[in-house]
């Protein structure tokens, strides 16, 4: 779903592993907030036409949820990661808690590419299952699209790694003058290690740093974003 409110006048796209759950369920319980849409679009023999959580800009339109006049009209805001930090947080997800609770995530399950995503988690590290993730981009010379269908189409773009003084930004464009603090949801508890958070860059060797560049280049430079040791 998206998230969005006729009495603020804002529409959030929720760019999936930003923190964009917490954000969404923060404007779902302090700002007004509604999903857009209510539950999943599917087609009749039920391929998944627009994404409860990951909704964007186009699927909005074309499917009839709001037209690009409303949209227009709304101030749009989404959120953005390091890449090279994203892909460690996916790969630990889909090694982790995807698998050791599928009954909760039985919509991975049921998606055939992140199922078998999930199970190169589980026998490959990370810089191979990198490899495999993004496979079709170095084989194509081609960047990774996906995000930018959110991306491009925002007012505002919080930082993940700044994220509350990004949602700030928003509640100011907004007229909200009273402080909300975003809701811990769905953080990646997998990164903790004897009680401290490995930082992404001991994931990397050479290979997958580079595959990453490539695939990303886009939005690492457009973001300034840089592979930090």
């Amino acid at each position: 779903m998206a998230v969005f409110s006729t009495r603020y006048r804002y529409i959030f796209f929720a760019n999936p592993q930003t923190a964009s759950k917490a954000i969404a369920r923060t404007l779902l319980e302090a700002l007004d907030g509604q999903p857009m849409p209510q539950r999943e679009i599917r087609a009749d023999d039920g391929e998944i036409l627009v994404k409860k959580h990951h909704a964007t800009w186009r699927d909005l339109q074309e499917h009839g949820l709001m037209t690009r006049a409303e949209l227009d009209g709304l101030f749009k805001f989404t959120c953005v990661r390091n890449p090279y930090d994203l892909l460690v947080s996916r790969y630990l997800k889909r090694k982790g808690r995807f698998t050791a609770d599928p009954a909760r995530y039985r919509w991975a399950q049921d998606n055939a590419r992140i199922h078998a995503s999930m199970g190169a988690a589980q026998s490959m590290g990370f810089p191979e299952w990198v490899g495999r993730e993004l496979q079709r981009h170095r084989d194509k010379g081609s960047t990774v699209k996906g995000p930018l269908e959110y991306l491009d189409h925002a007012d505002h773009i919080i930082r993940f790694e700044a994220l509350q003084h990004g949602f700030d930004e928003v509640l100011q464009r907004l007229g909200v003058a009273q402080p909300v603090p975003i809701v811990a949801e769905n953080v990646t508890s997998e990164r903790a290690e004897q009680g401290e958070r490995r930082h992404y860059s001991t994931y990397y060797d050479d290979d997958s740093r580079a595959w990453v560049a490539k695939a990303y280049a886009p939005i690492i430079e457009r973001f300034g974003y840089r592979f930090e040791g």
